[in-house]
């Protein structure tokens, strides 16, 4: 900097001079006795900073009061701290230490004032960014699991200055060594650590990297094959309100719509062929007895059906059973006519019991406990003796149509009971059993995913819920590329995911979702020649491409403001560039939300169209590497991940299983074309471990 301000005040107020104006650089330089008026002081080389053994020189600038250099005018140099650098002698220092030091220069010649003239220059003595090295955790390592609760970071630093380090931003303690341990809460799914050693004056020394953190996970190979086995990949509630919420059918209804089991019992007892189920004629013991059915009318039906431990129990009440009947009566020699017909009341309670063995087992349904009664019959034959006659308990017409009306109704129509479960049930059994699924394209390996899924077993609690866990498989016929793996992130529920109050619930595990994903990349599909990315003036100049993923794509549950239900994360990916001559390694993360939704019967994922990405060096030979964050960033977005995003979401397209009740036609006509169907209740959402479609089963004739 230039002394002038004091040097002209002091030279004014001796001169009296007010009428000098400033030099325009003056004439040729003056002599070195010529009296100094300014100093400015410089280093040589000029830089931003100054490694310790560096030589510098000093190099001093003296004028005269016309703005004049003074040639040779004797300058002394002096430097704080004093042990900062050592003087070689006409200005030439050694630095030996790092931090700020101060060069003074001032004239052996007394200025205006009387004193010497000096200026100084401030510049930064550092060894270079502190030696950071990351001991633990390693680039993609899967942690957590066994009682883990912290993500354990160690390593040490080296720096001839004191020097803080920072693990996501919080200061980790260092010992005299150096070395540092620092403990992080960890999330599930990808965790970035950025760890950064810090002297305060240079740039700091930074490693990052990609971890995973798993409640636990789930073996994902089975030889040398990728494969993962899931004793509950999906699990299908059907709640106490799936069979019978207790509202009544609406009959007056147009169409009619059935939204419980004990619903379509009830259509079904309403539209029920009895007649059909009655031999024709009902009694036939001419001359004596011979009695027709001609119609059948059912009314006031109350049906009431409760999921039980190790199955269902059902109660039914008809209250208007209304028989047309044509026959005779023979009674102390006179024929009596029985045409009209009667009015009966009955009731019913039957124990069915359904269970699965397991995985290769049936579904095996069965009644028991069956109790039918008769509760009230009145006739309303043409002749009142015959009215008379059926009153009589011990008559033979009563202990007939009792007999006759608990076969018809024990027979064909209760039967119908298990083979309506049995029907519901084996429809998921059979839903994702040998199914296989083709991904192809461009740029990543073709992969078969192969599932196999069944019906695990049968858990019911009273009047909560039947539930049927759906053991799942998923692999595919490629050598696994990642046979060290620990396996398939998995999450552990806190608490139940599903509701015993909600009528239909289809519990997707997150586990298998991770485990799809898991499976594709074991596969190989992160494994890529990465060329193909690259714009046209890059692939000339650069060597070779290879993309790598060390961690596995995880589905998380969304976190703290994010707005989609899932995201999906593709963690310590990583890129090596090679050109001329010089490689360099970057470390990416792809972050992008993720919804499910029901089409066409399937669960499919969406990913967002445009991803967050993270770049980041991770070690390069090139001081100056072929291709900058931003704009692989942008590669990445635009080239990298439409194709990610068309491989993925074709992995986890899940075909749902439908419940079903077969046909009823054969016990009620009326009744063809009945099918049920799943009505979403509400969006789906992501409870403790499990994606949760919550539904209702909905049923109506066309």
């Amino acid at each position: 900097m230039r002394v002038f301000l004091s040097a002209l005040l002091a030279f004014g107020l001796a001169c009296g001079d007010d009428s000098m104006a400033p030099s325009d650089g003056g004439p040729d330089a003056r002599p070195p006795d010529t009296p100094p008026f300014g100093i400015e002081v410089r280093v040589s080389p000029p830089r931003e900073s100054y490694r310790t053994d560096q030589t510098i020189r000093m190099v001093a600038e003296v004028t005269d009061v016309d703005g004049a250099l003074i040639e040779g005018a004797a300058v002394t140099w002096s430097v704080e701290p004093a042990s900062a650098a050592t003087a070689l002698g006409d200005g030439v220092f050694t630095l030996i230490e790092e931090g700020f030091v101060e060069l003074t220069g001032c004239t052996s010649a007394a200025g205006p004032d009387g004193e010497p003239l000096c200026d100084f220059s401030r510049i930064l003595v550092d060894s270079g960014a502190p030696n950071l090295e990351v001991s633990s955790p390693t680039p993609g390592e899967e942690l957590g699991g066994e009682g883990a609760t912290e993500i354990v970071v160690t390593g040490s630093v080296a720096d001839t200055r004191d020097v803080q380090v920072f693990v996501n931003g919080e200061l980790a303690s260092l010992d005299e060594m150096g070395s540092f341990t620092h403990r992080l809460t960890p999330l599930f799914g990808a965790n970035h650590l950025e760890v950064v050693a810090s002297d305060g004056l240079t740039e700091s020394s930074r490693v990052e990297m990609d971890v995973l953190w798993a409640d636990g996970y789930v073996p994902a190979t089975n030889g040398d094959r990728p494969e993962i086995a899931l004793p509950e990949g999906l699990v299908l509630q059907l709640g106490q309100p799936f069979f019978d919420d207790g509202s009544p059918l609406d009959t007056t209804a147009d169409p009619v719509r059935t939204e419980d089991l004990a619903d379509v019992f009830e259509l079904v007892l309403r539209h029920v062929d009895f007649r059909g189920l009655l031999p024709d004629p009902l009694v036939d013991s001419a001359p004596t007895l011979l009695l027709r059915v001609t119609e059948v009318r059912t009314g006031d039906v109350n049906v009431q059906l409760d999921v039980v431990d190790g199955g269902v129990e059902l109660f039914v009440r008809i209250g208007s059973l209304a028989v047309d009947t044509a026959g005779s009566l023979e009674f102390e020699g006179a024929m009596l006519d029985l045409g009209g017909g009667l009015d009966a009341s009955l009731s019913a309670f039957a124990r069915v019991d359904v269970s699965k063995a397991g995985p290769d087992a049936p579904i095996e349904s069965r009644v028991r406990d069956l109790q039918v009664a008769v509760e009230d019959i009145e006739g309303r034959f043409t002749a009142p003796e015959a009215n008379a006659i059926l009153q009589l308990a011990e008559g033979l017409l009563r202990s007939t149509l009792e007999t006759e009306l608990q076969a018809a109704f024990s027979g064909s129509l209760l039967d119908a009971i298990p083979a309506v479960l049995t029907d519901a049930l084996g429809s998921l059994d059979t839903a994702l059993q040998g199914q296989s699924v083709a991904i192809d394209t461009p740029l990543f390996p073709a992969v078969t995913l192969q599932l196999d899924g069944r019906l695990a077993g049968l858990d019911s609690r009273y009047r909560r819920y039947l539930r049927a866990p759906l053991q799942l498989t998923v692999g595919t016929d490629q050598r696994a590329t990642h046979p060290d793996s620990r396996g398939a992130a998995n999450l552990v529920a806190a608490a139940d995911p599903l509701f015993a109050t909600s009528p239909v619930q289809l519990g997707v595990k997150v586990a298998l979702l991770n485990g799809l994903l898991h499976t594709l990349w074991n596969s190989g599909l992160l494994e890529i020649d990465a060329s193909a990315l690259l714009p046209e003036d890059l692939a000339g100049a650069i060597m070779s491409a290879r993309l790598s993923g060390r961690m596995p794509p995880v589905i998380r549950p969304a976190r703290g403001a994010e707005t989609d239900d899932l995201v999906l994360v593709v963690g310590q990916a990583e890129l090596t560039l090679e050109a001329l001559g010089a490689t360099t390694l970057f470390g990416i993360t792809l972050e992008a939300g993720a919804s499910i939704d029901m089409v066409d019967g399937s669960l499919s994922l969406t990913l967002a169209e445009e991803p967050f990405v993270r770049v980041w060096i991770i070690e390069s030979s090139a001081a100056r590497p072929p291709i900058d964050d931003a704009t692989l960033a942008a590669l990445l977005t635009t080239e990298l991940w439409p194709q990610l995003r068309a491989a993925i979401a074709g992995g986890l397209d899940l075909q749902l299983p439908t419940l079903s009740v077969g046909d009823l036609t054969s016990i009620a006509p009326d009744l063809d074309g009945f099918a049920l169907n799943l009505e979403l209740r509400q969006p789906l959402d992501v409870r403790e471990d499990s994606l949760v479609l919550d539904a209702l089963l909905v049923g109506s004739v066309p």
